[in-house]
């Protein structure tokens, strides 16, 4: 019988990572003049040609099938992801590999695109030497010019560079590359996003002399530039020489310098920022030699029509976003960016977490499920064939990127275990002593050997307090590198972990997960896992963006701009406490100021001509013109602004008294059957009439509740206000929905969703009606005993109180409260409570009690995949198409054009069908956002967990 030889192609080798590429060396452009270097425009350089734009390309499902003479080819704009241009589909997964876990082999069927297009060149520039570089290219690739092979390279997301002088001629040149979708790397890049194939950042080609420069690196020290060439010092464009008074780089002030080399004609621009990087003995990360809190953010690059391709324009845009949310760290998650990202972190302001391109959080899954078996000594980390790929993913990464002044930590990768391998990587970095901090979450596994910083992902407040912030014995700083997953509505839990960062010196902060949604959008619909027919997918996991899409703003984007905002007020007994949380940078650079609200009216303001120093606190004497008293509330607010935007602000209550509603009269209103007779209480009819003015009012016996309220002939309502507790699961409900219930799962624990309501009686006195009843899931014991009082009054008035106690061993509830029918309508409503945007019991810092307007539209919240969305807290009063609510003890409402049904079995919001009615909720309470969906728990005190309940209100006449 023969022997079986397998053939292992080239890029199935762990150890065939590059072949007759350059070894990498610092992202630089040379250019050919000192103007054009010191205004750093690429395109202006004649050394620098780009080869994006329009390619000929041509698309096989298996790399066997590619011809060695392609006749047929269509166009293909490059950069791009080939998958978003027609070619193969999109697929979306979290830590599952798209292929099995046999490495290094990948399928055998392993589509291949192949890439062709002509460049021209002079022989003037063929005399010199002619360089490719790809910026970023998925999976890997062979590069041929003219017919003859060049070279290969992989790692996705890093720079690969190679040397084609002899195969150029003057003239036109043929450049064809061929793209595979998979290789060995593809078992080191398994991030949580889509699988996308293809050229997908910018190609050029670099013509330069033959001595030119090769690689330049410039390190700071102090007040110190060093570099390996001679160099000449600008700022802005003005030249330095001599001693001269140096500032200092810092993410609020990042002053730049810039470094010329010149050379054979090249002048080549590297921006200097002068920053040291150090760690005090009380833990605290130091800048310049001034604590630093990182507020931080997790980016990926991702486009909803473009993929991984990011323009300059779209970096920017996301780096000024980040900027109006007071954010200042970025991680790159979980890869290098590209050049231009980094340059313009330098340039704005901004800390990173600069991460090599490394993740194999799939291993816990290759036989089902056996998470960080680390014990096995089956991961890729621990197996030295492999040794060679992870060192090249570090190492290229930190030899590109080490003149950038943005980066202050370089990170070993992503969830991928902990082995000799990261040790390597590890040692390698720490040997440079280059002063940053060495990061890799994953060396928990080991003890956290190596690494100078101790890092960890989504552990709750408490465990922080209780493991990390005051380990005895350790000198080194902690770290949240993901925290307060964004997915959905929330996140909700931000501000206690700010607590913490600001309570302990060891704490230095964190970057929540993460920046902006994953989507593909296909004619104006946004799309996730599980739409493209994969075979195994993730859902909307991808959709966990502190941003939408687009980069519009949500209500948790809002929320963590005022929980990273640099200001922080204390006001009591007339004086007010301003505490500057920024670094470097004073408050008189901004304007401070102050106004009273009162019952939603400003009626006394003014400015704070004030001088806060970094990290410090000043009290000033603050005494606006209190009233004695007031119908819903007193407020002093205190806002930060810049030219364009309040980027701080903060709210105090005032010990004002609330004034108490009128007393009801009772004298003319009029209870009575359908045919306008008194009503005999111990035989009531199923529906009674209640007459009051202009007021008449329907209520059902039965169900023991309003079914109609009419006003001076409108429709108030117009359906059964009953109570209810269900609120569609938000992503972040994702763990706890099976237990509250489930429209799709009839074995759901509690069945909240599907509620018997048992009317126990219904008894009238005089203008009172008393309902006595139980809530219970559909086949589960009763969890709610209750009372609800009706109270009717001469103008139309109606009071409602609620009393009532949940079970002592039942779940805690989505939410507590009465849910009106309104006549379908857009009309615009007002309410005096916490707005403008959608805010809960632990999501709520971006928000402040105040009068507002808006229109049931408005309130929607076009999360991709529906869910609960809209409440409103702490409110007092809501007038809305002719419902006009008051309470003195305050309520949760949401307003909404869609019922809880429909958002909670939808899977996409354009899928979402608008209800005829315009629902009204009005709550006693309501559950907490948190940040379960990939992270702890709810915590306790923001869980609705009351076990007794007592709410009021009024419908006004």
């Amino acid at each position: 019988m023969g022997e079986i030889i397998m053939k292992q192609r080239k890029y199935e080798r762990a150890d065939f990572i590059q072949e007759n590429c350059e070894p990498q060396r610092a992202y630089y452009i040379p250019y050919d003049s000192l103007e054009k270097a010191l205004e750093g425009n690429r395109f202006d350089s004649k050394f620098y040609k780009s080869l994006n734009g329009e390619w000929n390309f041509s698309y096989y499902q298996r790399d066997i099938d590619v011809p060695m003479v392609i006749e047929k080819w269509d166009k293909l704009t490059v950069p791009s992801n080939w998958q978003l241009c027609g070619y193969g589909r999109p697929g979306y997964t979290n830590l599952n590999y798209p292929h099995p876990i046999d490495p290094p082999y990948v399928p055998d069927d392993n589509p291949c695109g192949v890439y062709m297009r002509e460049m021209e060149l002079s022989e003037e520039e063929c005399a010199g030497e002619v360089y490719m570089v790809f910026e970023g290219v998925s999976s890997c690739f062979e590069l041929y010019i003219n017919d003859e092979y060049v070279g290969y390279s992989q790692v996705s997301h890093m720079q690969s560079e190679l040397n084609i002088s002899r195969h150029v001629k003057s003239g036109i040149n043929k450049v064809l590359v061929k793209v595979w979708q998979w290789c060995s790397g593809s078992y080191l890049e398994d991030q949580d996003f889509f699988r996308l194939s293809g050229i997908f950042r910018d190609v050029y080609v670099l013509v330069r002399p033959k001595n030119h420069v090769k690689d330049i690196e410039v390190s700071t020290s102090g007040t110190e530039i060093n570099c390996n060439y001679e160099f000449s010092l600008y700022h802005d464009k003005d030249k330095i020489e001599g001693e001269f008074e140096p500032v200092l780089w810092n993410a609020e002030k990042p002053y730049l310098y810039t470094v010329i080399v010149e050379q054979a004609g090249e002048f080549i621009p590297i921006k200097v920022g002068l920053r040291n990087i150090s760690v005090s003995e009380k833990r605290e990360l130091l800048i310049n030699g001034v604590p630093v809190k990182l507020k931080g953010v997790n980016h990926h690059d991702t486009h909803p029509q473009n993929g991984y391709v990011l323009s300059d324009e779209d970096i920017r845009h996301d780096l000024l976003q980040m900027k109006r949310l007071n954010i200042n760290t970025i991680r790159t998650s979980h890869y290098p960016p590209t050049p231009e990202f980094l340059n313009m972190c330098d340039e704005l302001g901004f800390y990173v977490v600069d991460e090599a391109d490394l993740e194999t959080h799939g291993f816990c899954t290759r036989y089902g499920g056996v998470g960080y078996d680390m014990e096995s000594g089956e991961w890729l980390c621990q197996n030295p064939d492999w040794e060679k790929a992870y060192l090249d993913r570090v190492v290229r990464m930190v030899e590109r990127d080490k003149n950038h002044p943005c980066i202050i930590m370089w990170s070993m990768g992503n969830e991928s275990g902990f082995g000799d391998n990261h040790k390597a990587m590890i040692n390698w970095t720490k040997d440079r002593k280059d002063g940053r901090i060495v990061h890799y979450e994953g060396a928990w596994l080991g003890g956290d050997e190596g690494v100078t910083v101790i890092s960890r992902m989504y552990p709750s407040p408490q465990d922080i307090k209780d493991n990390f912030v005051n380990k005895e014995g350790e000198t080194r700083p902690f770290f949240l590198c993901e925290y307060s997953h964004a997915m959905g509505n929330g996140p909700g839990d931000l501000h206690d972990y700010w607590e913490l960062v600001y309570d302990n010196p060891s704490f230095i902060g964190g970057c929540i997960w993460e920046w902006a949604d994953h989507t593909v959008i296909e004619d104006g619909k946004c799309l996730y896992g599980g739409d493209f027919g994969e075979e195994t997918h993730d859902g909307n996991f991808c959709c966990d963006g502190l941003v939408f899409p687009d980069r519009t703003f949500k209500a948790g984007s809002l929320e963590a701009k005022a929980v990273y905002q640099g200001m922080m007020t204390e006001y009591k007994d007339g004086e007010l406490t301003i505490h500057n949380r920024y670094s470097f940078t004073n408050l008189s650079e901004y304007k401070l100021s102050w106004a009273l609200d009162v019952d939603g009216v400003i009626t006394d303001k003014g400015e704070l001509n004030v001088e806060v120093l970094p990290l410090e606190s000043v009290t000033v004497k603050l005494n606006p013109n209190v009233p004695d008293s007031c119908e819903m509330g007193t407020y002093l607010n205190i806002y930060m602004e810049s030219a364009d935007d309040i980027i701080a602000s903060c709210q105090h209550k005032l010990a004002v008294p609330v004034s108490p509603f009128k007393p009801v009269c009772a004298d003319k209103v009029v209870i009575a059957d359908s045919e306008g007779n008194s009503i005999d209480s111990d035989k009531l009819p199923e529906i009674i009439y209640i007459s009051a003015g202009e007021s008449s009012v329907e209520f059902n016996t039965h169900y023991g509740c309003i079914q109609k309220l009419e006003r001076d002939g409108r429709l108030i309502i117009d359906g059964k206000a009953e109570l209810s507790v269900w609120r569609a699961p938000t992503d972040n409900d994702r763990h706890i929905k099976d237990t509250w219930g489930l429209y799709e799962n009839n074995w759901s624990s509690r069945n909240y969703n599907r509620l018997y309501n048992k009317i126990d009686n219904c008894e009238i006195s005089d203008n009172v009606i008393i309902v006595t009843g139980r809530l219970a899931g559909v086949s589960r014991a009763p969890f709610f005993n209750y009372q609800t009082e009706y109270t009717f009054g001469n103008d139309g008035s109606i009071g409602v109180k609620l009393v009532g106690d949940v079970r002592e061993n039942a779940f805690f509830l989505p939410r507590l409260g009465f849910e009106y029918r309104l006549p379908k309508n857009d009309e615009t409503f007002t309410y005096y409570g916490k707005g403008p945007y959608e805010n809960y019991i632990d999501m709520c810092h971006h928000v402040m009690v105040g009068m507002y307007e808006s229109t049931p539209s408005n309130e929607y919240v076009p999360y991709i995949k529906p869910q609960e969305h809209g409440n409103h807290a702490e409110t007092s009063m809501l007038n809305i198409l002719g419902m006009n609510i008051k309470s003195k003890s305050g309520f949760n409402f949401a307003v909404s054009q869609y019922s809880s049904q429909e958002l909670s079995t939808k899977r996409h919001s354009y899928e979402l069908v608008e209800d005829e009615h315009t629902i009204v909720r009005i709550d006693y309470g309501v559950s907490g956002i948190g940040s379960a969906s990939c992270g702890p728990g709810l915590n306790e005190k923001y869980q609705l967990d009351d076990k007794h309940v007592e709410m009021e209100f009024m419908i006004c006449g």
